[in-house]
């Protein structure tokens, strides 16, 4: 877990103020205090729960802020996650928050910024596509699960290098990360995972685990899964090519 050096800034920065406001930044969450600094979570295997005064919490949480009337925000990690009260110079400075390129629903990604992310990216721009997109620092808030869906709608194989994309398949694929964000968004995030709420959202993927062996909605073509780049994905080995 992520979290600021020096633990007795926590009390000092948050005691007494109020969040004004949160948007998403890639995998980061950035909430704006009436101080101007930021609560900042993000990376996060887990979950971000608001409890209200009554409720019951959960049985394992890292990290609690207690509001004036009593409800609670809990942070609870699985594997790794940043949970951080920073000032803008240290959130400028930031390792990871800082250096995350725009999002998919971002209007400055447009097809002419994404090409030259393609192009001018350095060794990013030699690497397999699935390397290329789960980078923050090209696009931001791509995860390997959103990742599936999103090539399976462009047609292209996770192993294809982005040199060997062209102008169709650019096209393809920036509108797949469009048309695929957009609809997560729309439907409250994926049916895997819960809100602040603890409610699940109403995204069911195309491809991952649940659809393995089962016939592309496209061909009829079994799904399958293959190991790439130290994690699983899911294809059709007739539609991405």
């Amino acid at each position: 877990m992520f979290l600021n050096e020096n633990l007795e800034e926590y009390p000092k920065r948050l005691i007494g103020r109020r969040i004004i406001g949160a948007v998403p930044r890639g995998k980061w969450i950035h909430a704006t205090l009436d101080s101007g600094s930021t609560l900042l979570f993000g990376e996060m295997f887990g979950r971000l729960l608001y409890v209200p005064a009554n409720g019951t919490m959960p049985s394992k949480a890292h990290g609690i802020l207690t509001f004036e009337g009593g409800g609670r925000l809990v942070v609870t990690i699985q594997a790794w996650g940043g949970f951080q009260a920073l000032t803008p110079n240290e959130l400028t400075d930031h390792p990871y928050a800082g250096m995350a390129g725009p999002s998919p629903l971002d209007p400055a990604l447009t097809l002419e910024r994404f090409d030259e992310i393609l192009d001018w990216s350095g060794d990013w721009s030699r690497k397999p596509i699935k390397a290329f997109l789960v980078h923050e620092g090209n696009v931001a808030g791509i995860g390997n699960g959103m990742l599936q869906d999103i090539l399976f709608r462009a047609r292209i194989s996770p192993k294809r290098k982005v040199p060997n994309l062209d102008a169709g398949d650019r096209g393809h694929l920036h509108a797949a990360m469009v048309e695929t964000i957009s609809e997560v968004v729309r439907l409250g995030g994926r049916d895997t995972e819960k809100d602040l709420f603890g409610e699940p959202g109403g995204y069911v993927a195309r491809m991952d685990r649940r659809t393995r062996g089962t016939p592309c909605i496209e061909c009829g073509t079994p799904i399958e899964k293959i190991q790439y780049l130290g994690g699983s994905c899911y294809i059709c080995p007739s539609c991405q090519v």
